[in-house]
């Protein structure tokens, strides 16, 4: 079979038929768009190019079919529309003349940057990693994994808008897990909201769209008013001169997570340094733990050196670690640098409102773990109940997932455990409730 006998809609066998069975893809229908690929193009010789799966300010996603190895792929390319355009039916794009050329220039070398470091995470379950990268057609291209499923926001939509505290931790924690490695690696995300955190069929989470290329343009010609998203960017991402670092990524995650269990978005970055309306989830009705709140709400802080400095302290605390600038296992392996410590940069307003931070704690960050595996063995020994056994193991699997720092992972499984601790003690009072009431029937 020769590539061109492949449905561009869903990658099946064709048919023959004037529309795909599978997809109802038309096959003589033409792009939607100029800026698109014409149908049916390939690319190094081997990608076959189908239907557009995404287009951004800053690029087109394809869905794609390796022919080589037999397996669909998307391929994104690099094609900031301010910047450059396409012919129709043409494959190489035209770049602007001046000072947008330079600026296209300038960002293709840190879009090849960022596939070449993105590449070292192919594998990782949390992160769409980059299989190949190339340039061709005067652009360059990414060559990831497809994955069936959908974005956290149309999940929230179809959910009615808002999820509860519980599902936004299980859901968050593998992103965050993610943006720990990236940030060891010595890369920021820059782009985390909703829109950009995928859930797979198979159960997984993954993180999209790294915005490193982007926001280069943005910082070279001093235009980011295209790259940033309101509400879920912090103020230094506003600032030619501000610090960015892991805290940057910290506050794109609390503000994702605010939105996942308040259905609201926070209030902008900049209106906050004027006058800070951010309310807390508890005064919207939202159930949530005092502790929850309390870091969510220091990560969604408006100034940066009020924000936990590391991916690993914000999740340290919201698992019950503390404030997070004690108990974390080892450093970050890049070294970062202090985020902004002025108390206002020049060219915004000066009057901040950074919230308060959580009461600090004195405990190291392990009572949770113990407590589940105390109450698992207590449950086995007092109610003979061989039920609470897995949740000893989970409990055991949990501390050591921990120790590794697979925050993500220790979470469910301490999830888990107490689900086998209750169904334990459920059991165990059926089982003395018989014991008693045969042994006074015995009596009489």
């Amino acid at each position: 079979m020769s590539h061109e006998d492949r449905c561009p809609g869903c990658m099946i066998p064709a048919s023959g038929e004037a529309a795909c069975p599978e997809c109802g893809w038309v096959m003589d229908q033409d792009v939607e768009s100029p800026l698109y690929l014409p149908p049916n193009a390939i690319l190094k010789k081997k990608y076959f190019i189908g239907r557009v799966l995404g287009h951004g300010g800053f690029g087109i996603t394809y869905l794609a079919w390796d022919r080589d190895l037999g397996i669909k792929l998307a391929i994104k390319e690099y094609l900031p529309a301010e910047l450059a355009t396409r012919s129709p039916h043409r494959k190489t794009i035209s770049v602007f003349p001046g000072d947008k050329g330079q600026q296209f220039a300038w960002g293709l070398s840190k879009f090849m940057e960022e596939a070449r470091t993105l590449a070292r995470f192919e594998g990782h379950p949390g992160i769409v990693g980059v299989r190949d990268f190339f340039q061709e057609n005067g652009t360059a291209y990414l060559v990831m994994a497809y994955v069936e499923g959908e974005t956290l926001r149309e999940y929230l939509k179809r959910s009615g808008g808002s999820i509860s505290t519980d599902t936004a931790l299980k859901l968050m924690m593998p992103v965050m897990d993610a943006l720990r490695e990236v940030h060891d690696a010595g890369l920021l995300h820059r782009d985390v909201s909703p829109a950009n955190i995928y859930l797979t069929k198979n159960g997984q989470v993954k993180l999209l769209d790294f915005g490193a290329a982007r926001y280069s343009i943005g910082e070279y010609s001093k235009s980011l008013s295209v790259v940033l998203k309101p509400g879920y960017a912090p103020e230094e991402q506003y600032r030619t001169r501000g610090k960015q670092g892991p805290w940057t990524d910290v506050y794109a995650v609390a503000a994702t997570m605010y939105r996942a269990i308040t259905g609201e978005v926070p209030p902008d970055a900049l209106d906050r340094l004027d006058s800070d309306t951010l309310e807390p989830p508890t005064t919207m009705g939202v159930a949530i733990s005092s502790l929850v709140e309390a870091a969510l709400l220091q990560a969604l802080s408006v100034r940066a050196k009020n924000r936990f400095t590391s991916m690993r302290a914000l999740q340290m605390a919201l698992m019950g670690g503390g404030d997070g600038k004690k108990g974390i296992s080892e450093p970050e392996s890049f070294a970062w640098p202090e985020p902004d410590s002025r108390d206002e940069p020049p060219e915004l307003p000066s009057t901040p409102q950074p919230l308060a931070e959580p009461e600090e704690k004195t405990d190291e960050f392990v009572p949770e773990i113990k407590d589940h595996l105390v109450w698992s063995i207590l449950t086995v020994i007092f109610c003979c109940q061989p039920f609470a056994i897995p949740a000893i193991v989970l409990s055991t699997f949990s501390k050591r997932s921990k120790d590794r720092g697979e925050y993500g992972k220790a979470y469910s499984e301490a999830r888990y455990a107490l689900v086998w601790i209750g169904v334990s003690f459920v059991f165990g009072l059926l089982f003395w409730g018989y014991i008693i009431l045969t042994g006074k029937r015995g009596a009489q």
